[in-house]
């Protein structure tokens, strides 16, 4: 390490930006190949993040499965969006990684004669996934790549992406990245040959339980020049609020081992939704069917927890941060009492938007990688179940940290002026600097919270609502730009708050770029699902500040599952569930 003017320099073969599955993998990958490896995280890599608090999901295909029918099932589930070379380096690696977890001694739910319990997942008829302890998991993460000579620096937020060229975009590629100690505000420059963003998904702080899931890396990216895809894609919704209070541990969990949602009428109301799969429906599909039980007054609606098998009860007890609520006199007792459940809605990706990668990690800029759900996930397409999100974040980690280290050995650390260095730095600290504001950090996170504070509002969009939602995006934006931080902790929420209101403002505006509606994407002035939106739609940042946007055709070449020829297209499935048309969609 060397120490310049108020700031401390380090070189690195491959940096690693966030620790948790695909950081950490990523991380253990190039150490492994004998690279000299930095992985830093915000908070401290194995006890914070989605990977450590996640429901401990993930796909499990064994070596005795056909892949094919694995593979066909994500394919046709994910609308045939998707590279199907990913959908196959998924499940292949995933093996891996699982048996990587048995060498671990990571505590999986087994049955009675000791082979793995597998079950049907949300969403799925033929794929299969397993339950086991994350928190286990990240630990043994940690000790793996320590062990490796890999170096972990927590406690470090990275402000920006360093630029060879010191410009932003770059036309020159990825150098590195600065930030600051969270404990003593020391800037730190972190001087990599080969960079890999694994951040963790979009999302508002405040509105889901990992609230240091911000978009940091997707935002970085994105002013460097990164193109982001698909990212009106990042709205959807999930089951995380129970009795109003308590976060419930696992929906997904929960409908494998044979949890219902009834009405306030007790109806099991998934049943003229999607009657094969149930409450293992697309999520996006439950939580829509959920919004239509309430507007047409059939609510409440209940969590009916009396119909699992006993297995849910064990395993929630040893491998599930939430299942102690469950098990105590905090609500009323589950195994007797259906309780009161509701979803959120809004920015929560889970890969079916982020950086487009290819098969190697790489991002469309030199130099910069990425991995996990801060990557678009083109094994899947659009659906994200079946344990499909943390198998992502294990096995494009894996590869990213393979292409880094591998290239990295034939690199060169690329020059980087000092008077661009000292502009990072103030930029970083400035806020600590300035006048007393009337809005502080919380403040702007609590205006872009409120734009998902309902549900149907949130999943029902048009341009005009649009058009408010960036505005909002918008003034925030320059909020940022004037607002004080008293201390290191509100400095860290300011740039959360920027890159949260950077990545939203894409979000948005990739929805009023999309002129249909289509998987969770619903617009009720454009409903209907259109052939020609049929690809991957990119999104740009040019250096006058405006966004471009592009579509990039799926690949055809090698493909095993050829998609239907395009039709006129239907009314999209969430507006066919609000508008009480989903018979149509049931048939389908």
């Amino acid at each position: 390490m060397e120490r310049a003017a108020g700031m401390d320099v380090l070189e690195t073969d491959v940096l690693v930006i966030g620790g948790g599955f695909a950081g950490c993998w990523a991380a253990l990958r190039a150490a492994d190949l004998k690279a000299t490896v930095t992985l830093v995280d915000k908070a401290y890599v194995s006890r914070s993040g989605a990977s450590t608090m996640s429901g401990g999901i993930t796909t499990c295909p064994l070596d005795s499965d056909d892949l094919d029918t694995w593979a066909e099932e994500f394919i046709v589930r994910g609308s045939y969006m998707c590279d199907q070379r990913w959908t196959y380096q998924l499940l292949e690696g995933q093996r891996e990684r699982i048996k990587d977890y048995i060498r671990w001694n990571v505590p999986i739910s087994r049955t009675a004669d000791g082979s793995i319990r597998r079950f049907a997942s949300r969403g799925m008829v033929n794929v299969r996934g397993m339950q086991y302890q994350p928190k286990v998991a990240m630990r043994e993460l940690r000790r793996q790549i320590t062990a490796r000579g890999g170096r972990i620096l927590d406690r470090l937020f990275i402000t920006e992406l360093l630029t060879a060229d010191g410009e932003w975009p770059t036309r020159a590629g990825i150098a590195g990245a600065v930030g600051f100690d969270v404990y003593t505000g020391r800037f730190v420059v972190i001087k990599a040959k080969r960079t890999i963003v694994s951040t963790g998904m979009i999302a508002m702080k405040g509105t889901h339980r990992v609230d240091n899931d911000c978009g940091d890396g997707a935002a970085m990216a994105f002013r460097a020049g990164g193109r982001l895809v698909d990212m009106e894609f990042t709205f959807g919704g999930t089951f995380n609020v129970l009795m109003k209070k308590f976060d419930f541990p696992s929906y997904n969990v929960a409908v494998a081992h044979g949890a219902r949602l009834i009405n306030a009428h007790g109806e099991r109301f998934m049943q003229q939704y999607d009657p094969e799969r149930l409450e293992r429906s697309e999520l996006s599909h439950v939580v829509a069917a959920f919004a239509k039980e309430i507007v047409d007054g059939r609510g409440p609606v209940y969590v009916d927890l009396r119909h699992v098998d006993d297995s849910y009860w064990t395993d929630i007890a040893k491998l599930h941060r939430g299942g102690s609520i469950l098990l105590t006199d905090h609500v009323p007792d589950p195994k007797t009492n259906p309780l009161p459940i509701e979803p959120t809605w809004g920015l929560w990706a889970s890969g079916r938007s982020g950086l487009q990668i290819d098969l190697g990690g790489r991002t469309n800029l030199f130099g910069l990688l990425a991995a996990g759900s801060v990557a678009k996930n083109d094994a899947t397409g659009t659906h994200a179940s079946a344990g499909s999100p943390t198998a992502f974040c294990k096995v494009s980690g894996w590869h990213a940290g393979q292409t880094a280290a591998t290239e990295a050995r034939e690199s060169q650390h690329p020059a980087v002026a000092t008077d661009v260095l000292t502009m990072l730095r103030e930029q970083a600290l400035a806020p600590l600097y300035r006048q007393p504001t009337r809005q502080a950090a919380d403040d702007l996170h609590d205006d872009l919270a409120r734009l998902e504070a309902s549900v149907v509002n949130g999943m029902i969009l048009n341009a005009e609502k649009l058009a408010r939602m960036l505005a909002t995006t918008e003034a925030v934006t320059v909020a940022t730009e004037l607002c004080r931080a008293d201390d290191l902790h509100d400095l860290v929420k300011l740039h959360e708050a920027r890159n949260v209101a950077a990545c939203s403002g894409v979000v948005y505006r990739s929805a009023l770029d999309r002129t249909e509606s289509r998987e969770q994407f619903f617009r009720e002035d454009f409903p209907m699902t259109e052939p020609s939106w049929f690809c991957w739609h990119g999104a740009t940042l040019r250096r006058d500040g405006k966004v471009i946007f592009d579509r990039q055709d799926f690949p055809t070449e090698g493909v095993r599952f050829v998609p239907p020829p395009p039709e006129a297209g239907g009314l999209g499935p969430i507006g066919a569930i609000i508008r009480g048309e989903h018979a149509a969609l049931v048939q389908a």
